[in-house]
């Protein structure tokens, strides 16, 4: 019973980490919400929306990345006892943020170019262009909500996070169903009516957000009004050790963005299988994801305050608990691999589907796979981060990217001409591959040196 008590145990972990989980899981509800009803209105819109999805993730991901890491420098601050850095630190993040809305409409602007690229099929594509260009249009709000949590999950108070998140997963829900399908009186807006409500989510969950943020008594206690000046050395700071992380998320993102790409080279029905499987997945993964977050919120804390010890034992209990949840997943992956499926069936008689199926099982056992490895990968992810070893985890998402997935997988398609079953397999040698070695840089403890805040000047 000692692991649960105690900086780092199982009940610190839970305290910081289950309200991020729930509120990863509500973003997965956001995803799946429209995966589900685009797949209801079509077996092509269920086949674009995974890869204009993932594109989108792809060229948001490096200003989620960086902005991200907000809440690392907030925790870092909190764990050395400067709770009146925390307005200037938020503040830059906001900066950041909406420097953001004009590169990502920027981005929207090549809609047609980036999935001409992809050389899908052309009913497909179009759909893909609509969704993805809608989705970058509003992206600056996620990056501004973003940016806008990060005041309550590095200081540990991450129930306020699940709760707007969960909010927002809710509000999609009717906005999808009403938008996509044309009632109350509305056009019938199919993939353009899916994006547009997730956009109307997170304006909403932004500014609800600021409401809670810029009160008086938090302008008192952490400056969140007065320090709202562009500050250039703390600016520059959460640029240069957010960036690399972003740019992280981004090579891992564009590693599968590549693979989606090559899946839908294979044909539709191969796509779609893809797409059904990724996003079934996406309960599985997301969560970790949310896990992996608050580890890093303990582990920014706890080095802080210059106590790497209690980051190990939390390390420690995040990867137990993550296993224990990783394995009720693989049992419904290799257990009901067509009830999965069913849930994305088209509304009425889709004879294509039946094939889509087909090809479920040994997706999902691969998928299986992959989960095994994200038990390690995020542990390690979480401690890397929380700590500041960006750089570390820039590098090595690049190099495993490439030469274990996109280089093998692309040479497969194009001069082996495998099919889809195979390509899977390169997705789980990436996971594998990347576990590894995030794993042995955990192991060799250089990450425990890394001192990002100073401690707080004592008083007399």
């Amino acid at each position: 019973m000692n692991r649960w008590q105690g900086p780092g145990g199982y009940a610190h972990v839970l305290r910081v980490g289950l309200p991020l989980l729930a509120g990863m899981g509500s973003i997965t509800a956001m995803h799946l919400t429209d995966r589900l009803f685009l797949g209801w209105y079509s077996k092509d819109a269920l086949a674009a929306v995974m890869p204009a999805g993932a594109a989108f993730f792809l060229f948001t991901s490096f200003f989620l990345g960086t902005v991200g890491y907000v809440g690392v420098l907030i925790a870092q601050n909190v764990g050395a006892g400067r709770p009146q850095e925390i307005g200037a630190v938020l503040w830059q993040g906001i900066h950041f943020s909406l420097a953001s809305f004009v590169a990502l409409l920027g981005i929207a602007c090549f809609s047609e170019a980036v999935f001409a690229a992809m050389d899908h099929a052309p009913e497909v594509r179009e759909l893909e262009v609509v969704y993805f260009r809608m989705l970058m249009c509003g992206a600056g709000f996620m990056v501004l909500e973003a940016g806008l949590a990060a005041f309550f999950s590095g200081r540990g108070l991450t129930r306020a996070v699940m709760v707007v998140n969960f909010g927002g997963a809710l509000l999609n829900i009717p906005l999808n169903y009403v938008l996509i399908f044309g009632k109350l009186g509305l056009p019938e807006l199919g993939t353009a009516g899916s994006a547009l409500a997730t956009v109307f989510a997170w304006v909403v969950m932004a500014a609800t957000y600021a409401a809670l943020i810029f009160t008086r008594e938090n302008d008192r206690q952490f400056g969140t009004r007065r320090a709202f000046r562009p500050d250039g050395a703390l600016l520059k700071k959460l640029v240069l050790l957010g960036a690399p992380g972003g740019a992280q998320i981004f090579l891992d993102v564009f590693a599968v963005t590549v693979f989606i790409a090559l899946a839908g080279r294979l044909g539709v029905t191969e796509l779609a299988a893809t797409s059904l499987v990724l996003s079934a997945n996406t309960p599985a993964f997301m969560p970790l994801l949310g896990l992996s977050s608050g580890l890093a919120v303990v582990v920014g804390q706890a080095m802080g305050a210059g106590k790497p010890e209690d980051a190990r034992r939390a390390a420690g209990s995040a990867f137990r608990l993550m296993a224990v949840y990783m394995a009720v997943m693989v049992a419904f992956f290799l257990g009901m691999p067509e009830t999965l499926a069913g849930f994305f069936k088209p509304r009425g008689e889709d004879q294509g589907f039946a094939a889509v199926v087909a090809l479920c099982r040994p997706l999902f056992a691969w998928g299986a796979c992959l989960g095994v490895c994200d038990v390690v990968l995020h542990t390690c992810f979480g401690v890397l981060r929380g700590a500041g070893d960006t750089r570390f985890l820039m590098l090595s998402a690049g190099g495993v990217s490439f030469f274990a997935l996109v280089a093998p997988a692309w040479l497969a398609v194009h001069y082996f001409h495998v099919g889809i079953v195979p390509l899977w397999g390169f997705f789980a040698l990436y996971g594998l591959t990347l576990a590894v070695v995030l794993a042995l840089r955990y192991k060799g403890g250089a990450w425990q040196k890394l001192r990002l805040v100073g401690p707080a000047a004592k008083t007399a």
